[in-house]
């Protein structure tokens, strides 16, 4: 969607994007043709399916923001705010827009894929902590020595990407509950001395932080909906 704003053609997928979504598909048929049939648990299997239908909605609007953060970051140059032209401050403006539109994507949806396993595997986790997480759950397989299988790949991405998602997750609760990002570069970077500059942070860094967050989230979805595939096909 957001391409044509930088004159591109429509997003091909490809990689462990287009895995993610061949297996939130597959899931998908699977449930519709159950529901078509008149299965007992039609009602369950509607539920499902829809919850799968919105968590490949989520995955294609995170992958938008990060792609937009990229491309505006792009045309960003300068550390510091006050050597930037107009133009240059307001594309910097919209990356922090979609930067941070990208970080509390990712684990809205890695919680959204939380609640799903719980409910799927009937893990309980709420037993644990009344709002739980994606991590939350994860802790509960291990706990419970629930579906192994699936256990061992989902806690070895997470191992993966560890780093990166530890600082995302630190900019997203700077974010919501303390101070916004852009707020917390002008603490990180203030000069005591010269109080008229504000330094901004690594964009560079940053932008490989979120599109690892991205992978991390790709290769999750495609490892929970192929298990879930193979769980109701056998």
């Amino acid at each position: 969607m957001f391409r044509t704003w930088f004159d591109e053609p429509k997003r091909v997928d490809s990689g462990s994007l287009q895995k993610a979504f061949a297996a939130i598909a597959d899931y998908r048929k699977l449930l519709t043709k159950l529901i078509d049939e008149q299965t007992p648990q039609c009602e369950t299997y509607t539920r499902y399916e829809l919850w799968a239908r919105g968590l490949a909605n989520a995955l294609d609007e995170l992958e938008q923001s990060v792609y937009c953060a990229g491309r505006f970051r792009e045309s960003v140059t300068h550390r510091q705010e006050e050597k930037m032209d107009a133009e240059e401050l307001a594309n910097y403006r919209r990356h922090l827009y979609f930067y941070k539109n990208g970080f509390i994507r990712l684990f809205s949806i890695l919680d959204k894929l939380g609640y799903f396993m719980n409910d799927l595997l009937k893990l309980r986790s709420e037993r644990v902590k009344r709002k739980f997480s994606y991590f939350t759950v994860l802790r509960q397989m291990q706990h419970l020595h629930a579906e192994p299988a699936l256990a061992k790949p989902l806690q070895e991405i997470k191992e993966r990407y560890q780093e990166q998602l530890s600082r995302l997750r630190h900019k997203r609760n700077m974010e919501i509950h303390l101070v916004n990002a852009e707020m917390l570069d002008d603490l990180l970077h203030i000069d005591a001395c010269r109080t008229d500059r504000s330094y901004i942070e690594d964009l560079s860094a940053n932008m490989d932080d979120l599109t690892q967050g991205l992978e991390m989230a790709c290769l999750t979805i495609e490892a929970v909906f192929a298990y879930a595939y193979r769980r109701k096909k056998t």
